[in-house]
């Protein structure tokens, strides 16, 4: 499709353990014979993502999951939208996969035909995806974790003199921050010439070297047929954090309904207070037409009292070295 990576400089990444546990072979899934095709996510956008529509702005603030806050910065406008959640995951498939782990990578297009090919979007929603190529250009995401733990004092003894460390429990809070840019360099051509319809081409999009180590650290996948088909960008998000969420469940969880709010459809404030009902209700919805068209083994429990849901362990939609499925960045 007229397309080729180029990998450079070096960064030394270790893989995520608890990422690689989605991939466990099974044998009885692997006998199907139905191909699919498998994209990724980064594990950090299934806990915190892009706005659902345009909010025409440089900078947007996400609350998430595990005590994650993802800041989206943009010199024009934010990727927002369902194809910009489309494009992410075909830049973060291309990173996962390339030859040289933890390199910069060059991916090329002759034509904007072969980029909505490989999106397997129609010619007509290209307008659409070279916004939110404009959008990611010169983007980055910047995100802050803190996780609160109960300790054994003697883990901190460095951090004490004469050995005078806790003999008890202590409590830890580990903070994290990252600022990591999508690209760092892209380029397009736009050629007018006498039949009034510009052609574009000759797309060149530089992923940079921490968005690829990021994401070949911390990518989730996903079935990118089922996420292409989910046409809500709430539901794109919801899909993508119940395959995340089941990754390393070993008993039921739960989740309550402020959390679900705050992290799929959060309520401003000063807003309606009546709003964090309305919005529970819309994800509820959306969990259920999920199960019933696209993740069909995914398991949970609503609570009749409307506190929540319980998420159980279920079955992986998508596993390594699945034979029912092919790189979604395979040439068509």
């Amino acid at each position: 499709m007229g397309r080729k990576k180029i990998d450079e400089t070096n960064l030394e990444v270790t893989p995520d353990n608890s990422i690689s546990e989605l991939f466990e072979i099974n044998d009885e899934l692997q006998a199907s014979n139905t191909k699919k095709q498998i994209g990724y996510i980064p594990s950090f956008f299934t806990t915190a993502s892009l706005p659902f529509k345009n909010i025409n702005k440089t900078v947007f603030v996400r609350k998430g999951s595990q005590g994650i806050t993802l800041t989206l910065t943009s010199p024009k406008n934010v990727p927002f939208g369902k194809y910009g959640r489309l494009l992410l995951s075909i830049l973060t498939t291309h990173a996962v996969i390339s030859q040289n782990k933890d390199n910069s990578l060059l991916i090329e297009y002759a034509s904007l035909a072969d980029l909505l090919r490989e999106l397997q979007l129609p010619k007509q929603r290209g307008a659409d995806i070279k916004q939110q190529l404009e959008c990611f250009s010169n983007a980055a995401f910047s995100f802050e974790q803190e996780i609160k733990e109960l300790k054994s004092g003697y883990l901190f003894q460095d951090m004490y003199e004469d050995g005078k460390y806790p003999k008890k429990d202590v409590t830890v809070r580990t903070k994290s921050t990252g600022n990591i840019r999508f690209t760092t360099g892209v380029q397009y051509q736009e050629v007018e010439d006498d039949s009034g319809e510009n052609k574009t081409g000759h797309f060149k999009i530089l992923l940079s070297p921490e968005f690829c180590a990021f994401c070949q650290a911390h990518a989730v996948p996903i079935d990118y047929g089922v996420y292409k088909d989910i046409a809500s960008p709430i539901a794109k998000d919801l899909y993508a954090w119940l395959i995340f969420r089941n990754n390393g469940l070993t008993e039921p969880v739960s989740i309550s309904r402020s959390k679900l709010v705050e992290q799929f459809i959060p309520v401003e404030d000063g807003k309606d207070p009546n709003l964090v009902n309305v919005n529970y209700a819309r994800i509820i919805e959306l969990l259920t037409e999920i199960k019933e068209k696209y993740y069909k083994e995914v398991k949970f429990e609503v609570h009749k009292d409307g506190s929540g849901i319980t998420l159980y362990k279920s079955p992986t939609p998508v596993l390594k070295n699945d034979h029912r499925y092919a790189l979604i960045t395979t040439d068509l």
